[in-house]
């Protein structure tokens, strides 16, 4: 029976990400699940400076960024028809003294040069084995995959998703809340300039939002009604586009959808606990909400800095790798729920026709417009300069 120092069960972009990490800081490391092939489903993903700093060190940020589009400012429009309408504010980087707060890569490309990365790297087993489960061993644990394979590991980590067989395989319970809401992706060509600012419009069904992704070209997330998003897909292309255009007025002209279309159903999914003995939960695994203030990939990659962090020191130190875990589930606990709840509360408040929430919402939009510290220290927070979004380094 073969063995390493950690087993990780996922091969998206978290997986990946600590696989490479873990195995740079010299632990051996076995990783199920990897992508046989990596289709482009239309998603992308903005990735803030923090995360693309922690990528740098891992050997992949220039590849990343050869492929990213810049986001240098975010405009938000109230098209909620209500009562009360909130002002169009629009956030600038330079604001905070930041280039941009964000770069905007397909999901597929970061995939493509996380894998590329990870065949390269040294002490590091890609494997596509399924894992179906695993069983306590006096130092460490039994992997059992599909195929009937056993893997001896120190530490099991599970990246596997939402819908994690590691999390259920280890007993940890979580809390799920189902939105009625599917955000619709892709990618367009317009003919205007997006000038480097991603437009959000706000929506009673959700937001409406064109992030830049390379010159002329924007990714969609447009979150509807379920129902109405299986008649949109139902739709020919070129009808598609012209709804889309019609939907945002025109403000970067007739689009045309270059990419696939995928429909995402909308839902938080919350682990009560990050860690179970020898297994620790990061990404999806452990957190996952609707795609709100790109707080999703880059939260999992917080998780994922933290957990190399803990398992290198503990490595470096000689120490058991089990008795880190407790230390990342404390630096990572207290900010998965603050953020969940968070985009919890802006969603729930966007969706909900009710006049005091209406009320409320342009009050604060107008407060963050016309106070600026007030404005830069919610652009601090959103993405991850404030020390809310560092994290702890003891």
């Amino acid at each position: 029976m073969s063995g390493s120092d950690v087993t990780i069960v996922g091969g998206g972009a978290a997986g990946l990400g600590a696989a490479l990490g873990l195995a740079q800081a010299g632990l051996s490391v076995h990783l199920l699940g990897a992508p046989t092939a990596i289709r482009d489903d239309g998603r992308s993903a903005a990735l803030f400076q923090t995360s693309l700093d922690f990528l740098a060190g891992l050997g992949v940020g220039p590849a990343l960024q050869a492929r990213a589009a810049i986001m240098r400012a975010i405009r938000i429009i109230d098209l909620t028809g209500g009562l009360v309408r909130a002002p169009t504010t629009t956030f600038r980087a330079i604001e905070i003294g930041q280039e941009a707060f964000g770069w905007n890569i397909a999901n597929a490309d970061i995939l493509a040069v996380l894998m590329e990365a990870a065949r390269q790297m040294p002490g590091l087993t890609l494997s596509d084995a399924q894992f179906r489960g695993f069983r306590n061993a006096p130092e460490g644990i039994v992997v059992e995959m599909a195929d009937g394979a056993r893997h001896e590991s120190r530490l099991l980590v599970g990246a596997d998703g939402q819908n994690s067989k590691t999390r259920e395989a280890a007993g940890i319970s979580f809390r799920t809340k189902d939105y009625p809401q599917t955000a619709l992706t892709c990618r367009l060509r317009h003919p205007k300039d997006h000038e480097d600012i991603s437009t959000e419009f706000h929506t009673r069904e959700g937001p409406f939002t064109f992030v830049p992704s390379g010159e002329g070209i924007s990714s969609l997330v447009w979150v509807m009604r379920p129902d109405r998003a299986e008649n949109m897909l139902a739709l020919p292309r070129e009808r598609l586009a012209e709804i889309i255009t019609r939907r945002a007025s025109s403000f970067l002209g007739p689009v045309e959808i270059i990419s696939a279309f995928g429909a995402v159903p909308m839902r938080k999914r919350v682990a009560d606990r990050l860690v179970s003995g020898r297994v620790a939960l990061i990404g999806e695994a452990a957190h996952a909400f609707p795609p709100i203030g790109a707080q999703g990939l880059n939260l999992g990659l917080k998780d994922v800095e933290s957990l190399v962090r803990r398992l290198t020191a503990a490595h470096q130190a000689g120490a058991d790798l089990a008795s880190a875990l407790p230390l990342y589930a404390q630096d990572r606990k207290l900010d998965m729920e603050m953020r969940a709840s968070g985009v919890d509360l802006m969603n729930s408040a966007l969706i909900a026709d009710f006049l005091p929430l209406d009320i409320t919402r342009a009050l604060a939009l107008t407060a963050l417009k016309q106070i600026a510290p007030l404005r830069q220290l919610a652009m601090r927070i959103g993405s991850w300069t404030a020390p809310f979004g560092q994290g702890r380094n003891a």
